[in-house]
């Protein structure tokens, strides 16, 4: 079953002390409680624009933190067992949380830094350096139209006049990429996919044909291990992560604990879809 903050009358039949009743696809009940444990996967806490338009102070702000509320409830029910539990899902979510994380676990990182001084970036990560959201990669704009914040090269001059710390960015330094990874991982588990980084743009996904370019490859178990313990670390179950290749070798970029991957090749894809299923179907 899928339960999420925008259709919680549709799934949700009762709460109280000592168990949840959802109800699954096939109309049937199912109680959460002590006696019949669930396993679950938070793959998002709520539909795409769910809350668009939503005026802070409204009414309609105040049903729809009830909602949350209310899911926040079922979320830390004691008788579901996520494959990443809420609180860590947002914690690992945070780019300097899991840099730090990576860097205690021995795995290579860019340098980088946040920063309100143009001047201090330029110093401490060379030029050009590459600024990515800190927050959110994505918004809606006036229009209602979805903007992406893809990765950028950037000059110290570009910066002139601009409060960098009011929606903060974390500043890297460039890396000289050969070849993109995208790791994914669930539980113990790792698959690799690479895409060569020749001729491709900074972000890579800003060129529609990369995202089908990717091909499977069992070459890189350093980079599986190392995967899987930062996953660890965090207490992720599930992540898809980034990681590129340079001169020196493998480093990391950044993950998210509710990333795409079905976008991957076919062995990858498939065999990420079976784990989680498996795991799921464990807590049968």
């Amino acid at each position: 079953m899928v339960v999420d903050a925008g259709h919680l009358a549709s799934v949700v039949t009762r709460l109280d002390v000592t168990r949840t009743t959802l109800m699954d696809v096939a109309g049937n009940w199912v109680d959460v409680c002590t006696d019949n444990a669930c396993r679950g996967w938070i793959r998002r806490l709520a539909p795409a624009r769910w809350d668009h338009g939503v005026r802070l102070g409204s009414h309609r702000a105040a049903v729809l933190a009830s909602r949350l509320t209310l899911l926040a409830a079922i979320v830390r029910d004691p008788a579901l067992t996520w494959l990443t539990g809420v609180d860590d899902l947002f914690a690992a979510e945070n780019k300097i949380v899991q840099y730090r994380a990576a860097i205690t676990a021995g795995i290579r990182v860019p340098e980088f830094a946040v920063s309100g001084d143009r001047r201090e970036l330029s110093r401490r990560l060379d030029e050009p350096f590459v600024l990515k959201p800190l927050g959110p990669g994505n918004f809606n704009d006036e229009d209602g139209q979805s903007q992406v914040v893809l990765a950028r090269e950037t000059w110290e001059a570009d910066l002139a006049g601009v409060d960098l710390l009011e929606a903060p960015f974390l500043a890297q330094r460039l890396v000289q990429t050969h070849v993109h990874l995208r790791v994914v991982t669930v539980a113990e588990h790792a698959w690799v996919a690479e895409l060569d980084a020749s001729g491709l743009p900074l972000d890579w996904r800003a060129h529609g044909p990369a995202h089908s370019s990717f091909r499977a490859s069992s070459g890189w178990k350093e980079v599986e291990r190392a995967a899987v313990s930062l996953a660890a670390a965090l207490r992720t179950g599930f992540t898809s992560q980034d990681w590129v290749v340079d001169d020196k070798g493998p480093e990391f970029l950044d993950l998210n604990p509710g990333g795409q991957w079905l976008f991957l090749p076919d062995a990858v894809a498939g065999a990420v879809s079976t784990a989680l299923a498996g795991w799921l179907r464990a807590g049968e």
